[in-house]
């Protein structure tokens, strides 16, 4: 602080007595400063005061809060990742137990175990429903974008319709019938004129029942000529010029509704191959042929009772479940529905949309939910009830349920071989654990960004924060050492200053 050496007269109003005024204000303005430097720990209480760095401050600062607003963005996106990762986990442990239960109890021959496997499935699809209806603070996790959209009807409903709608027991059933027809034979028919016999698809283009596979004929008999299959509906003409050797076999493929294919051979009174359905040589090639016949009959009668049964049910439980709002489910045209020879028109019959909620095919699911983490990084944390895996898995619970496995009949183990044979298939691949567990993976994925990114801020933070307190924040050590400066010159100063306005001419001289 600058004090004049030079005597003068200390008057109030005098030139001299107000800058001297100003300068003791200055200094007691730079100590109520220093003051309120040290009680806060910044070094202005308003950017103004900053100088020069007060735009580096606002420009640090607005990087804070940006860093700040991914950080919030981050920590909702781990919640919503544990919550994907546990439901993920839960549905694969449930379907995962429905496919043990299912093999367990193939090929065991007792009816107690088979009702023990259905209420266990039917107990595991029940949960896996409510799974799909799992909420995170209000809002549907497998809905899609529409997350206040409960995605998947109960499964009373699912199954058994609501009395309007048809449910996924009543599809099924309408499709087993057009795929058996009337005699039970896959809507195949067979006819004998003397000693030829004729195995031909009922009708010509129709969507249902077994289809012969063309070129498929193998194996040969003595004086049995085998031609087709052919025409318009397709047939197989087996003609008995003479009585074929003990033995000798012959063989075709068909086509089941689920695009999977038999074949199937006919051997002459002793079986070639453990497969093989005999039938027995006559005493002319007439009865011959009627043995022939009787055989294809039992065999065609047999495949309605389990495989075709089991596939029927898988293609109607396909369609049922490919159902949603954006896409009505395709139902079998009638009643009669045993002679059918259609699918109905697109919605006019009323069916359960199992799913209903968000089904846009050009977003992919995990895309109905993103999060912005970073700058130009983005995570997807969507899901829906209908993607593949878990719709699938729905696919193969369902038409497994829909099958009734009555006791005491010699079909009964069948039935279920042959249901749970196609169920496990599906869940082993497009459907079933694995599939799921590919769904987990990707939120996995998802989480790895998440936590470098959360990485990213939290060093960023540190940075910044360092740099807006070397500019915002005081030394408080400096400061005191000021602060003590300042008091002792100003303290002085009020001294000069008293002493100077007491001083009278008579005490000068």
């Amino acid at each position: 602080m600058y004090i004049p050496n030079t005597m003068f007269p200390f008057a109030s109003g005098t030139l001299q007595s107000r800058q001297y005024s100003r300068l003791l204000v200055q200094m007691r303005s730079q100590l109520d400063d220093l003051q309120v430097q040290i009680s806060s720990g910044k070094k202005s209480q308003t950017f103004g005061g900053l100088g020069d760095m007060r735009v580096s401050s606002l420009t640090f600062r607005n990087q804070t809060g940006v860093t700040d607003g991914y950080s919030n963005v981050i920590d909702l996106s781990e919640i919503r990742l544990k919550i994907m990762d546990q439901s993920t986990n839960e549905l694969r442990t449930l379907v995962d137990g429905a496919r043990g239960s299912m093999l367990r109890t193939r090929g065991t021959g007792g009816f107690p175990e088979i009702t023990a496997a259905v209420k266990q499935v039917q107990a595991q699809f029940e949960q896996m429903v409510t799974s799909l209806n799992a909420q995170h603070e209000g809002l549907y996790l497998y809905s899609g974008r529409t997350r206040d959209v409960r995605p998947v009807v109960d499964a009373n409903t699912l199954m058994w319709g609501d009395g309007t709608n048809a449910g996924l027991r009543q599809v099924i059933d309408e499709r087993r019938q057009a795929d058996l027809g009337t005699t039970g034979f896959g809507r195949m028919t067979t006819a004998l004129a003397g000693n030829n016999v004729t195995l031909a698809e009922d009708a010509a283009g129709n969507p249902f029942g077994i289809k012969l596979v063309a070129g498929s004929v193998g194996g040969s008999m003595s004086n049995v000529t085998v031609t087709g299959p052919a025409g318009a509906p397709p047939q197989i003409d087996f003609n008995f010029t003479g009585l074929p050797l003990n033995g000798e076999r012959i063989s075709f493929s068909v086509t089941l509704p689920d695009g999977k294919t038999m074949n199937l051979g006919f051997a002459a009174n002793q079986a070639g191959t453990a497969d093989d359905t005999v039938f027995t040589i006559g005493a002319t090639p007439a009865a011959t042929a009627a043995n022939l016949q009787a055989a294809i009959n039992s065999r065609l009668t047999s495949i309605g009772q389990g495989e075709l049964r089991s596939a029927s049910a898988l293609v109607a439980a396909r369609q049922f479940f490919a159902g949603s709002t954006n896409n009505p489910v395709q139902r079998v045209a009638g009643p009669p529905f045993n002679t059918s020879t259609a699918y109905a028109a697109v919605g006019t019959r009323p069916t359960v949309i199992w799913y209903r909620g968000d089904d846009d095919a050009t977003v992919n699911a995990r895309d109905t939910q993103r999060a912005e983490i970073d700058t130009g990084t983005t995570v997807s944390l969507g899901a829906r009830a209908n993607e593949t895996a878990l719709r699938d898995s729905m696919v193969a619970l369902g038409m497994f349920l829909a099958e009734d496995y009555p006791p005491g009949f010699a079909s009964t183990q069948d039935r279920f071989d042959a249901a749970s044979s196609r169920a496990i298939e599906v869940m082993n691949t497009t459907g079933g654990p694995n599939a799921i567990l590919e769904m987990n993976g990707d939120f996995g994925r998802a989480g790895a960004l998440v936590e470098s990114a959360k990485t990213r801020h939290e060093d960023r933070k540190v940075f910044l924060s360092s740099v807006l307190s070397s500019i915002e924040n005081t030394n408080k050590e400096e400061a005191i050492l000021q602060l003590n400066s300042l008091q002792t010159t100003l303290e002085a100063s009020y001294t000069v200053t008293s002493r100077l306005s007491q001083l009278k001419l008579v005490n000068f001289l």
